[in-house]
């Protein structure tokens, strides 16, 4: 029983590690002319931060990458 108590202790200290705090990046890309989407994308990210009850143990960090409007491709090269 020692044997076995000792082989599932490294297990038992790497699975606890897992649990620590979790960073969560996101990336959002705005035309130029959407500063309001830009301010209401911050203000959900800041609101899911404070809320407990959503993410006990984990933080959303973001950026934002603003593009040139009327450029359908420049979204997808920024992608």
């Amino acid at each position: 029983m020692e044997v076995l108590m000792l082989c599932l202790l490294p297990w038992i200290i790497q699975c606890g590690s897992v649990r620590a705090d979790s960073i969560i990046h996101i990336g959002a890309i705005f035309e130029g002319n959407a500063a309001k989407d830009d301010e209401v994308f911050k203000q959900a990210v800041s609101d899911l931060n404070l809320n407990d009850d959503i993410l006990q143990s984990e933080k959303i960090t973001y950026s934002i990458k603003l593009i040139e409007a009327n450029n359908p491709f420049h979204a997808v090269q920024e992608g």
